[in-house]
């Protein structure tokens, strides 16, 4: 005991003195903290939009202010033709486009309304968005002239946020790939920098055991990791302003999982580096397929079936759905366990495979 703890004080004392390590854990995990949470958004606001009226009625005048008032859209370009129409998307000086066609005001209280809308599908995500956001607001305007008599009320709630917050999207979905940053970047560069310092040799030669040699490059990255996903949870709740709705204790005992996952993968890419360098390229390897693979931006249902599976093995795409289940719902250990047992079973995984090629170098 008293040698693994020599051996967890020096990894301390190695990753603080060393500053390519000490500012990996202190300055971007802050900074991207509060760079992505504002920058990461997918909220589509002050669209431009134009209008080609056709009609040029008192209705149609009035659709078109409905339109000005809407907070999404920040400017409304009055259009003359089609070929100023297909000009002004192909530009991209505005996003979408809407042509109300001659009859408007007499087909909107008999047959229907005529209305068209041109998207710029070269940005679908948002044309989506923006598409949305019209119908909405041509059917509060096909409504209101229709009568509370004729008018079918359509009620949403959206659970968990109500109020589509941005931010508790996003900053649950950073506390995860930070962690993951972190716990990855320390453990990679453990065994690396002890061969780039030559002192690799020199701790083989010390009465310490393998076993131990992986406790000690193990538990400081951990206990690390532990702390500034602890910074990362206060900073969402007391600036983001996110609820915690769960218990604290599922949430640590889940980011344990999980970090023991990451640090598997960590110390392998360590073992087989013999540089900083080639650890933190390496690193960075792992992480992209991992955020691109979690659902972090997209749905992982979106996927072909044959990637569906390889996600399967992302430790990231588990604690994404626990922890925003535990800020959000409060789910209880049995529902949380569901999503805890695979992060156990790949960190049984990882570092099994880790020890081992560890244990190979060593022979």
């Amino acid at each position: 005991m008293s040698a693994l703890l020599a051996l967890i004080k020096k990894e301390f004392l190695a990753i603080w003195k060393d500053k390519k390590s000490r500012v990996i854990i202190i300055v971007p995990p802050l900074l991207q903290l509060m760079i992505f949470s504002f920058a990461a958004n997918l909220e589509v606001k002050n669209i431009t939009m134009g209008v080609y009226d056709r009609d040029n009625t008192p209705a149609s005048r009035e659709l078109i202010e409905r339109f000005r008032a809407s907070k999404s859209f920040s400017r409304v370009i009055p259009l003359t033709d089609y070929t100023s129409t297909r000009g002004a998307i192909d530009s991209q000086r505005v996003l979408a486009a809407l042509v109300i066609e001659p009859g408007f005001a007499r087909n909107l209280l008999t047959t229907g309304a005529s209305v068209q809308i041109l998207l710029d599908g070269r940005r679908s995500t948002a044309a989506q968005s923006t598409a949305r956001y019209m119908e909405t607001v041509i059917e509060a305007y096909r409504q209101s002239r229709l009568g509370s008599e004729n008018t079918e009320l359509l009620r949403m709630r959206n659970w968990y946020n109500p109020n589509l917050d941005n931010f508790w999207w996003i900053v649950p979905n950073l506390f995860g790939v930070l962690s993951m940053l972190i716990a990855l970047l320390l453990t990679a560069l453990s065994v690396a920098r002890e061969r780039e310092l030559g002192t690799f040799d020199q701790l083989l030669v010390s009465p310490v055991s393998p076993a131990q040699i992986i406790l000690g490059k193990t538990i400081p990255a951990a206990l690390i990791s532990m702390a500034e996903g602890t910074l990362i949870l206060l900073i969402g709740v007391f600036v983001f302003g996110l609820p915690l709705a769960g218990s604290l204790w599922i949430l640590y005992f889940g980011l344990f999982a999980y970090l023991l996952s990451i640090i598997g993968i960590g110390l392998f890419v360590s073992t087989i580096s013999m540089t900083q360098q080639q650890a933190i390229l390496g690193a960075f390897v792992i992480m992209i397929p991992s955020i691109l693979l979690s659902g972090f931006a997209t749905p992982v249902e979106n996927m072909p079936d044959w990637l569906i599976a390889i996600s399967d093995i992302v430790s990231l795409k588990y604690f994404l759905v626990l922890i925003k289940g535990v800020f959000f719902k409060s789910i209880s250990f049995e529902a949380a366990w569901g999503f805890i047992w695979p992060l156990f079973a790949i960190a049984a995984v990882t570092l099994s495979v880790s020890i081992r090629l560890f244990r190979s170098k060593l022979g």
